[in-house]
């Protein structure tokens, strides 16, 4: 019985021993290797899948700008038989497959047959069926660049007594794609509708959409566009009704434009803009009219509307028409004999030799009818004759004593001679 007793607890000590543990490994190691030496030695199938499809154009269609726009990214599957070994690690980069495009020499659509071969012709493994899909549908064409502008198309609503402009980061677009889809783009939109009512300014993304010559939708999905959305920043601005204020240039000093002599059409227009600028602008000023060039008629203009900085003219109107009705004037011809030189440079002296001017004066009868040729001098000014010598004419003005509301009509030039001092 002891002796039994002993038996079991040598054989329970040799089994816990790591020699133990080491026989059983090498007979496990030995089993494994038996079984794969027996199992590699025999042919299995496998089907691979998602194969990417090469298309591959002649060198001859790639030079004359040809290119294909769909149908690259087919992926195929097919099965291959060999050996275990070899076949248990093969993956989709082990195996080409290409599409036949070297007939193809024309813009078009096409269907294409698929051939498939290893990447690696040594190899111990064979394609055993057939490819699937057999063949595959491509577009083929020329590529087209082109720029064009973009119509701006936000839609929103203002409060009454706001102003609202829209302004795009970028006023074109540059697509490209095949040649058949860019020619039928006839206008580029940034479109985007707004919620509500706005009285402040915003920025939003629009959306860009192709429209054809029939205004139908263009889809996009063979063009490369340089954006997909534009910022539009929409500015919105007070608005406020301002008079339009008639200028004038060489008006005499005493004379009075009352309402009857003169009237502006239209009379005023809209402006937009900050609340600060629109609180000190009342009215504006239209292109000044030169006295010099009127006489005691009734004249009529179209004078331009000069805008302040950072205003707005929402009146869509440029010019405004002024009729002035000078006939209840009166007019006189008068021959000045007086002259003076002015603006003459240090070292330089000048004799007038125009010995008198003939012009006409207008102005209101009671000044006119008391106005003498004494009353009026020819000024030369020459501080723009630059150092000249010799005998030169010279632009005249004139002034006037005793007559504040008369100006002279008309272009004058008077003669005279400079000469160093």
């Amino acid at each position: 019985m002891k002796e039994n007793k002993s038996k079991r607890s040598r054989f329970r000590a040799f089994v816990q021993s790591t020699n133990f543990l080491f026989i059983v490994s090498i007979v496990i190691s030995l089993v494994i290797w038996i079984y794969m030496s027996i199992s590699t030695g025999n042919d299995t199938s496998l089907t691979i899948s998602d194969i990417p499809v090469q298309v591959e154009l002649s060198e001859d269609a790639v030079n004359n700008g040809l290119q294909v726009f769909s149908g690259s990214d087919y992926k195929a599957s097919l099965t291959v038989t060999g050996n275990r070994a070899v076949v248990g690690s093969l993956q989709a980069s082990d195996i080409t497959v290409k599409a036949a495009a070297n007939y193809v020499d024309s813009a078009g659509n096409y269907t294409l047959y698929l051939n498939a071969s290893k990447n690696d012709p040594y190899s111990d493994f064979q394609i055993s069926s057939a490819i699937k899909p057999s063949t595959i549908d491509v577009f083929i064409d020329y590529l087209r660049e082109a720029t064009f502008d973009i119509q701006e198309n936000v839609v929103y609503k203002v409060d009454d007594g706001y102003y609202a402009s829209t302004t795009l980061s970028s006023k074109t677009i540059y697509i490209t794609g095949p040649q058949s889809e860019v020619s039928k783009i006839s206008k580029v939109v940034a479109a985007a509708n707004i919620d509500g009512t706005l009285n402040s300014s915003r920025k939003v993304n629009a959306d860009i959409i192709l429209y054809d010559a029939d205004g139908k939708e263009i889809n996009t999905d063979l063009l490369s566009l340089d954006f997909k959305t534009v910022e539009a920043a929409i500015s919105v601005l007070p608005e406020k009704e301002v008079s339009l204020k008639p200028t004038f240039t060489n008006l005499p000093s005493g004379l009075q434009i009352t309402d009857d002599m003169i009237s502006v059409e239209p009379s005023s227009i809209l402006l937009a803009g900050t609340d600060d600028v629109l609180n000190k602008t009342d009215s504006v000023n239209l292109a000044p009219i030169d006295f010099t060039t009127l006489t005691n008629t009734k004249s009529i203009f179209d004078l331009a509307v000069e805008i302040p900085t950072d205003c707005k003219n929402i009146s869509n109107t440029s010019t405004a028409k002024v009729t002035l009705d000078l006939s209840s004037l009166s007019s006189k011809k008068l021959t000045v004999e007086k002259f003076m030189v002015q603006g003459l440079a240090s070292g330089y002296s000048a004799e007038v030799t125009q010995k008198n001017l003939e012009v006409t004066v207008y102005g209101t009868s009671s000044q006119i009818d008391s106005l003498s040729a004494s009353d009026i001098t020819a000024v030369i000014d020459v501080s723009s004759s630059d150092g000249m010598k010799g005998s030169v004419s010279m632009p005249v003005t004139f002034n006037i004593d005793n007559g504040s509301s008369c100006w002279v009509s008309g272009s004058y030039k008077a003669n005279l001679t400079i000469s160093e001092s």
